[in-house]
């Protein structure tokens, strides 16, 4: 955690030293872009917290690992695609809950296709944006195009898994 934070803000500083050479006048303009998104963000996330905390401890451990474990294999990838595309939220709820997962026995793989069918497949974003937007024609077609996606990043998770632990 503390390797992705120090990441996260190196980014963070290289892209403010990157804007204050290039276009100085431009850096209140993005403050004020991210101070919109921190107001946005900020009251959305310990609720979300709170949420993957009653997850964690209302769903049992031995279902999660039975279900979508790292023994499961693609069986377990299958479950947690369809369990992400069921998830009704954004990265500020989804990325919680897949903590949460994992802390109840969800295996790397199926975490990655948790996430995956998640952001492929979402059932309530299809519903309100896509078909009303779109029509049922696109979305039939975007969904039978990704339906190998969270296999794909399955089996690649699976195999990095099996090379590096």
């Amino acid at each position: 955690m503390l390797i992705s934070a120090l990441i996260i803000w190196f980014i963070a500083f290289t892209l403010f030293f990157i804007v204050y050479f290039k276009n100085k006048e431009k850096i209140p303009e993005a403050l004020t872009i991210s101070l919109e998104q921190l107001i946005m963000i900020l009251p959305r996330l310990p609720f979300s917290l709170l949420a993957a905390g009653f997850i964690t401890v209302l769903l049992p451990d031995k279902l999660i690992s039975s279900w979508i474990g790292s023994d499961t294999g693609f069986i377990g990838v299958l479950i947690a695609s369809i369990i992400g595309a069921f998830v009704p939220s954004g990265p500020i709820v989804a990325f919680p809950v897949a903590i949460a997962l994992y802390k109840l026995g969800a295996g790397y793989p199926q975490l990655v296709a948790f996430l995956t069918g998640w952001s492929s497949f979402q059932i309530t974003r299809m519903l309100m944006w896509e078909v009303p937007f779109l029509g049922w024609s696109f979305a039939y077609k975007r969904v039978i195009i990704s339906l190998p996606l969270p296999f794909v990043a399955g089996g690649i998770s699976m195999l990095l898994t099996f090379i590096y632990f």
